[in-house]
């Protein structure tokens, strides 16, 4: 009996002084091996993965509507509306000045009534009070007139409208207000949505600039002036579903898109003046092959890309 007491108390003792050594050896070593509370893992360590975004539905991230379907493509009932131009113009070339008188039948095919319209004005850019002539730097750019002092912007001459067929076909003047290089021309009467025509008709001339902002100028050479003519007629602003009117203003840099229509351009009759001198020959990009033929007395060259 006197053998398994002895064998019990010498494990007990021995326990005591293991735990003892591991309690020195814990405090000889630190923190390491003692308790302690758990430490943040830093930022520049943490995993970024999140599971909502790694299986979100990241193709479709808008819903779909009516007019446009989750993946952007055109849905059951979109709408698109159209402005069809009709342009008398003339060019005096004696002092670089286009004048013109345009009707554009404007189609509101959209779920809206229209109280206003919005149309581009970029030859405004040329103004010394533009909005892009403010952020052009002092050094110069090719986003502008390249310091050229000059009467440059849009003079409007007439704004009105026509509506109606027949005997109730009406031509008034109507309201309307610049700003920068946009115009909102005030209906007397809403557009109607969902196929609503109106013929908004605009007088205008401007002189042309020397250098415009890559787009156009004057170039003399010995054989007379070579007029590269860009942006020249006001033009409606897209009226769309995302967005509404679409009337962010020109600044030199950047592009339009436009709606869709027909395009009727053609001199302005013989007895008004100024008119396009004879000896000119007019060339414009249309599609795939040179021609050119003579129409009315003027040479009219066509270069097709």
């Amino acid at each position: 009996m006197r053998t398994p007491f002895l064998f019990f108390f010498a494990f007990f003792i021995s326990l005591f002084f293991v735990n003892a050594a591991l309690s020195q050896e814990r405090e000889r070593r630190g923190p390491r091996f003692a308790m302690q509370k758990k430490q943040e893992t830093p930022d520049s360590l943490k995993s970024k993965y999140k599971y909502t975004e790694a299986f979100a539905n990241g193709f479709y991230s808008n819903a779909g509507s009516p007019t446009r379907s989750a993946s952007g493509k055109p849905g059951h009932d979109y709408w698109q509306n159209q402005a069809d131009y009709n342009i008398a113009v003339t060019l005096d070339a004696s002092q670089n000045k286009i004048f013109g008188n345009e009707t554009i039948t404007y189609t509101n095919n959209s779920n809206d009534s229209l109280e206003f319209l919005w149309l581009q004005l970029d030859q405004n850019l040329f103004e010394d009070s533009s909005r892009g002539n403010a952020i052009i730097p002092i050094r110069g750019s090719r986003n502008g007139a390249r310091g050229q002092s000059f009467d440059g912007g849009y003079k409007i001459s007439s704004v009105s409208v026509t509506s109606g067929k027949g005997r109730k076909k009406k031509t008034s003047s109507v309201r309307y207000k610049i700003s920068d290089t946009r115009m909102k021309v005030y209906l007397p009467r809403p557009l109607k949505a969902r196929g609503g025509k109106i013929n908004l008709n605009i007088g205008f001339s401007f002189t042309s600039p020397d250098y415009g902002s890559d787009r156009m100028g004057v170039l003399e050479t010995k054989n007379g002036k070579l007029f590269t003519v860009a942006q020249w007629y006001p033009r409606m602003c897209v009226y769309d579903d995302l967005n509404g009117w679409n009337t962010l203003p020109y600044l030199g840099a950047g592009e339009f898109y436009l709606e869709y229509g027909d395009f009727d351009i053609h001199q302005a009759p013989r007895f008004l003046k100024p008119c396009l001198p004879v000896q000119f020959s007019i060339g414009s990009y249309l599609g795939d092959g040179p021609r050119e033929h003579i129409h009315h007395g003027f040479q009219w060259q066509y270069v097709f890309v």
